[in-house]
């Protein structure tokens, strides 16, 4: 019997696989699941940005502000008072 050259399957090629309707349903799920999961995590990961962006302004106008006024000296230590100190 001779097979028609589109009956031969091409080496090393394998037909795909028919998928029952319990995994169909279950690369579904994993597909919805994994676009809400990365949804999620570019959402967030923006929101830190934006947030650090924010932060590093922040301190940046501090630091301007803090150099634009003098230096203070520091203060002096005060002596402890104890009680046998406060006696004499």
């Amino acid at each position: 019997m001779k097979h028609s050259p589109k009956q031969l399957p091409e080496v090393g090629v394998r037909p795909k696989r028919v998928l029952s309707p319990s995994e169909q349903k279950s690369l579904a799920t994993t597909a919805a699941a994994s676009a809400i999961i990365n949804d999620e995590t570019a959402k967030w990961e923006s929101k830190t940005a934006r947030l650090k962006a924010l932060r590093l302004a922040k301190e940046a106008e501090e630091e301007a502000e803090n150099a634009l006024k003098p230096a203070k000296k520091p203060a002096r230590a005060k002596a402890k008072v104890t009680l046998a100190t406060k006696g004499k």
